[in-house]
């Protein structure tokens, strides 16, 4: 059977902000070649494959001289925390604007970030910036990497199914930029500065019995739905079109696979590690997992009328086109923020539902898929409904 519950907690804003530094992929091509100046090869590989990425722009939190001045690791260290807590608190203070709320109505934080670790966690730095109460809870998860910002939504859904009074805060932020290596030449550095950017986002999540949920009778106020992405600039507020209430979820780690994604922590700083058999793993592997997951719910792929699945490079994207029988209009907002943004790791998927509020106008009853893939090897797939 279908799920048509009222009961299930529903995102009402959501909202982003972005570093002060645009780069053009041709720029970006430009620092690469300077960068392997002495590799000539290497430098012609990385232009191709910085061409064929599908990626027009992306933000840092520095400049590029910044990182090709050979800062230090505590250095960048401390870079992320600054723009970790600013980037933050600029995209929660609109989603809370957007969705005409104050910070003393959320129950719980959920923040996520992979590329830098701080502590106390940012969350801890909002409500001491913020007028949080002393009592809302915090849940940060640092170590999930791409699929973060879903599992921030799944967690948010748990908590307010036992506290549907209560509204959730989802901060999701990445500074892959402070993770550059520049004296790793290899394929896989390479390949991860042709994709991955930097940027914040944030999303309200609300109980079915908060005052201003749809379930409970309420609506938020009418707010602007951001703008285009000018640097330095948030763009947020709630649109009237992306209530989405989130139906279920489910987590999958596949055996046997903690080679292929992840971080290691070396002297200088956390290096990337990416096999080139994850596009082929995904699009061999996740469809025998999602159609199980669909079927849970009564719905097969064919009941779904949105999709965004994060945008894990063009190779993901092509291969999931192809396995689930997607057409490009189904995936459309996941090349949009491929192309603007780059994969900005956990925060890709709330830039996309940002995205989604700006552009799609979903019909009452609509089911859509939220789905990300990550370290683990691990997938989170989110089922929502309009």
């Amino acid at each position: 059977m279908r799920s048509t519950s009222h009961q299930n907690p529903e995102i009402v804003a959501t909202a982003i902000a972005l570093p002060d530094y645009s780069h053009s992929q041709e720029q970006v091509i430009g620092y690469l070649r300077a960068w392997l100046a002495e590799e000539p090869e290497k430098a012609a590989k990385a232009a191709a494959i910085l061409g064929n990425a599908e990626v027009a722009r992306r933000y840092t939190v520095r400049p590029a001289e910044w990182y090709l001045a050979h800062t230090s690791v505590s250095e960048r260290s401390e870079v992320y925390q600054q723009e970790m807590v600013r980037l933050s608190e600029r995209a929660a203070t609109e989603a809370l604007a957007g969705a005409g709320m104050d910070p003393g109505e959320i129950g719980l934080i959920v923040s996520t970030s992979c590329t830098g670790l701080m502590i106390p966690s940012v969350e801890s730095y909002l409500m001491n910036r913020m007028a949080f109460r002393a009592t809302t809870r915090r849940l940060p998860l640092t170590e999930l990497g791409c699929v973060a910002g879903a599992a921030a939504l799944s967690q948010a859904r748990q908590f307010l199914r036992t506290e549907p009074e209560s509204a959730v805060l989802v901060i999701a932020v990445e500074l892959a930029s402070l993770t550059a290596q520049l004296e790793d030449f290899s394929l896989t550095n390479i390949v991860a500065a042709s994709i991955f950017g930097d940027g914040a986002a944030a999303a309200i999540v609300l109980g079915a019995h908060h005052p201003r949920s749809s379930a409970n009778g309420g609506g938020a106020p009418s707010g602007k739905s951001g703008g285009g992405a000018a640097s330095g600039k948030s763009s947020g507020g709630r649109n009237p079109r992306l209530r989405a209430r989130i139906v279920a979820s489910r987590s999958v780690l596949f055996p046997e696979t903690l080679e292929m994604m992840g971080f290691r922590n070396t002297d200088s700083g956390l290096k990337i590690f990416l096999s080139p058999r994850v596009p082929r793993f995904i699009r061999e592997t996740l469809p025998g997992y999602l159609r199980p997951f669909l079927a849970d719910h009564g719905l097969a792929l064919e009941d779904l009328s949105h999709f965004l699945l994060h945008p894990g490079g063009r190779k993901v994207l092509e291969g999931l086109e192809r396995e689930l029988g997607l057409i490009r209009s189904h995936t459309q907002l996941s090349w949009d923020v491929l192309r603007d943004y780059g994969n900005l790791s956990s925060a890709t998927v709330l830039f996309l539902l940002h995205r989604f509020g700006q552009v799609r106008e979903p019909k009452a009853g609509e089911h859509g898929l939220m789905m990300a893939v990550g370290p683990g090897f691990s997938c989170e797939m989110v089922l929502l409904q309009w």
